[in-house]
């Protein structure tokens, strides 16, 4: 007897469609983290032997992040097991964007809305076409960047790379995240629409 039976996706990332084909751009990026979703009962190929199936729970975080031309772009991270251990993947990745231990018992999908550093790097596809892109890292916004300015309204952070970039001619040259967050305040300046996500 034989049961037809769904074919096991290789990914349980429920933001594909979201993401569609987007290659977010490569660079170091101020994202804000637009949605988290948890998957509970996946099954899914044991990391240690993918002969077997295992059922997980996972979660993954989907960010928003606008390039320096203004157009907005989306990025997924890696689906992740649900795990409170210290050398989880999860626990690692929320001690990234927290800049500090997460506390066992807090709701990580309160992190809607929180805006963090994130490296977007590009990783050869396996069967040699084109890139796709992932967050290499990412940690907490540093101090001073989308600081309240002395009027008391938030000043719009524009998501720009503080990876060494060209600088347009009305920015303060110079190295470091000094001249970079110059940079940044600039881009901000000229655009003031609020993301669409």
């Amino acid at each position: 007897m034989a049961v037809l039976q769904e074919q096991m996706s290789k990914s349980n990332n429920p933001f594909l469609d979201q993401v569609k084909d987007d290659v977010a751009p490569a660079g170091t990026w101020v994202a804000t983290i637009i949605d988290i979703k948890d998957q509970f009962g996946v099954v899914r190929p044991s990391f240690d032997n993918p002969q077997v199936t295992e059922v997980v729970d996972v979660t993954t975080f989907l960010f928003g992040f606008r390039d320096q031309a203004g157009q907005p772009h989306r990025i997924s991270s890696k689906t992740m097991r649900i795990s409170g251990n210290e050398k989880s993947n999860l626990f690692g990745f929320l001690k990234s964007a927290l800049g500090c231990m997460p506390k066992y018992g807090w709701d990580y999908c309160e992190m809607k809305g929180k805006k963090c550093l994130i490296t977007v790097a590009h990783e050869p596809r396996r069967n040699g076409q084109g890139v796709f892109p992932t967050i290499a890292a990412l940690c907490p916004v540093p101090a001073g960047m989308g600081a309240v300015p002395a009027g008391g309204a938030q000043a719009p952070v524009a998501p720009v790379p503080v990876a060494p970039a060209p600088a347009p001619s009305s920015a303060p040259q110079g190295g470091g995240y000094g001249g970079q967050a110059a940079a940044a305040t600039a881009y901000a300046a000229a655009d003031d629409e609020e993301l669409p996500f």
